[in-house]
């Protein structure tokens, strides 16, 4: 279509005229287009079309639609604020021009809100050692993507952290002093608040929006590092109370309204466990928990509704301010979960409309290095957000919003169901990291290895290939999947059939695989070549470093492994120590989710 938008808000002309980037349509035509504020959808004007729209980003939404023919329809979201959160400190830093695409997609799909979650990766004024080296966005990139952010109506919210997950400033010892151990900060030290008041400031001049998340998560030894030695022994709870006492106050100084993640206040109360406390909590505890912060309950994991019954429940006797945060699953690994993530989100929204809480996140977290490209979950974005709009038929709106079927986007995850059958019901994994970093000769996982894993590799390696040719700007993806997965295919089974060669003393066999070595050498350059183009295609080069130490590690392991093979079969060696003791098993494969959380340092080696 071509339209006519000389009656529309600047805003939403600029919109359109940056959404061609993503969709074909004219803005040179005859087609008018008007907008108008009232229950979101599309209907025929006068030489043209309306598209209303309650939140700003429904205009977008709409528009897309428009150009998909859904035309004479209404639709309302079942939440105040539908918000992202995007991992930008666990090595990958989205670029610039990528949020900005970004921002688009969660604009047209429906969502109003986009939190950068930064723990260190933002430039602070008087503070350069904080996110040295890291890709650290500066202030004129963050104020550039709020500035885009609003005019597609999709708040840009800052996701920091004032107390725990700072590991990466620890290193630096600038900043020891206000260390208490681990990643955590020292609470009741005037050089924390100090720090945290430069936070407050630096992101207050960035970003238009007075909504800030503080972090608070998973500060498991808070109290028990150089706070004990300073102070003695304090109830962690009221270390806890105290420190966001003097956060919030910092952030009321700036004019904010704060949320934080809610697990440490539960885990307090429950001896490390995030569940509801057993027993009654006292009132005295409960007056320790300030009433003007929103309590984020995260929650990636439950497929049970009296889970989430209970722990609603326990949030409102601590709060009244209570919002909820579900995952796109995509940490830990190279491929997606997005299926498993829309599984449990539709439960979670579920029980978020039944409980009356009406803000909502998906967290796209980056655990373990950010192997998996951020566009990849977009399948859960879009399924979280029908599903908030009270739609269903996801293959409908992810053709509209991407142009791009379904099905074949669904294929990034294939690999990482070789799992299934040998399980029980697939919950997402992380097979295809396993089978890349698992050692030639001492892989931990070798007791896994089953033969049928070979059939389902190549077929997934095909399907991801097809997808490939027709996925446009987004094949990048499926280029560096398809050759993780096709080196996967070679690689999965060697160890075990190196061990039974050895112990059956076949050394024509061990010969035909030390030949083999310097094939899968190839594909490990293969995908290498391809997952870095996948990493540009996303992010800053910054972090890419710990991929090619990783990788080149994995390619110089193969090659000593061939040398180790190679001398035994010469006659330079008696015996392959790697290949005498036998693998143990690491993990209960009925509880696949153990092996799910594993990371490169756990599954790379025994050693330490």
């Amino acid at each position: 279509m071509n339209f006519d938008i000389t009656s529309l808000d600047k805003d939403f002309a600029d919109g359109l005229r940056e959404l061609r980037a993503d969709y074909k349509f004219g803005l040179d035509g005859n087609v008018k287009l008007t907008a108008a504020q009232g229950e979101a959808g599309v209907a025929r004007g006068d030489n043209g079309y309306v598209i209303t729209y309650d939140k700003k980003c429904e205009f977008y939404r709409g528009f897309i639609k428009l150009l998909a023919g859904e035309i004479g329809y209404s639709e309302r979201c079942s939440f105040k604020n539908l918000g992202a959160m995007i991992d930008c400190s666990r090595n990958a830093v989205m670029t610039v021009t990528a949020v900005k695409s970004l921002i688009r997609r969660l604009a047209t799909i429906g969502y109003d809100t986009l939190e950068l979650y930064t723990e260190d990766t933002y430039e602070i004024d008087g503070e350069p050692y904080f996110g040295y080296l890291r890709g650290r966005y500066t202030a004129s990139e963050l104020k550039e993507l709020d500035g885009y952010g609003a005019t597609f109506g999709v708040e840009l919210v800052p996701c920091i952290q004032t107390l725990a997950h700072l590991n990466a400033i620890t290193r630096w010892k600038r900043f020891s002093p206000i260390i208490d151990c681990n990643d955590i900060l020292l609470a009741g030290d005037e050089g924390t608040y100090e720090l945290i008041d430069k936070m407050f400031n630096t992101v207050s001049q960035c970003f238009r929006s007075r909504r800030i998340h503080i972090g608070m998560d998973e500060a498991h030894n808070l109290g028990l590092g150089k706070y004990l030695d300073k102070n003695g022994y304090s109830s962690r709870f009221e270390i806890m109370s105290k420190h966001l006492k003097r956060v919030l106050e910092i952030a009321e100084k700036y004019g904010y309204s704060c949320t934080m993640w809610s697990d440490m206040f539960f885990r307090l109360l429950n001896k490390g466990a995030y569940k509801p406390a057993d027993g009654e909590i006292s009132q005295e505890l409960l007056d320790l928990i300030p009433q003007n912060v929103t309590l984020t309950y995260w929650d990636y994991y439950n497929n049970d509704s009296e889970h989430y019954d209970k722990m609603f429940a326990a949030h409102k006797i601590m709060s009244d301010r209570i919002a909820f945060a579900g995952g796109a699953w995509c940490w830990n690994t190279f491929t997606p979960s997005n299926l498993m993530s829309i599984n449990r989100n539709k439960l979670a929204l579920e029980n978020c409309v039944k409980h009356g809480v009406d803000d909502v996140l998906i967290t796209v977290w980056g655990d373990d290095g950010a192997e998996c490209p951020t566009f990849a979950v977009l399948p859960t974005l879009v399924a979280t957000a029908e599903l908030a709009y009270g739609k269903t038929d996801f293959k409908k709106a992810f053709k509209i919003a991407t142009s791009i079927d379904w099905d074949d986007f669904l294929t990034l995850e294939l690999a990482d169901n070789t799992m299934r059958g040998i399980s029980g019901d697939f919950i997402g994994g992380n097979m295809t990291k396993v089978f890349l970093y698992s050692d030639l000769l001492c892989g931990l996982y070798d007791y896994a290895m089953r033969p049928e894993f070979y059939e389902r590799l190549t077929t997934a390696a095909n399907r991801l290939r097809a997808a490939q040719r027709r996925t446009g700007k987004f094949s990048y993806m499926f280029k560096s999947t398809a050759a993780l997965v096709e080196l996967a295919a070679q690689k999965f089974d060697f160890g075990v059939r190196a061990r039974a060669a050895y112990k059956a003393g076949d050394k024509p066999a061990l010969k035909a695989l030390a030949d083999k070595i310097p094939q899968l050498v190839k594909l490990v350059d293969k995908f290498y070549k391809a997952f870095r183009e996948c990493w540009y295609s996303e992010n800053k080069p910054q972090g890419f470093d710990i991929q090619d130490i990783r990788l080149g590690g994995l390619r110089q392991r193969m090659l000593h492994c061939r040398d180790i093979l190679n001398d035994y079969l010469n006659g330079k060696t008696e015996q392959i120590a790697e290949l005498e003791q036998e693998i143990l098993p690491a993990f209960d494969l009925e509880r696949g989710q153990e092996l799910r959380e594993c990371g490169w340092r756990n599954m790379v080696s025994a050693s330490v």
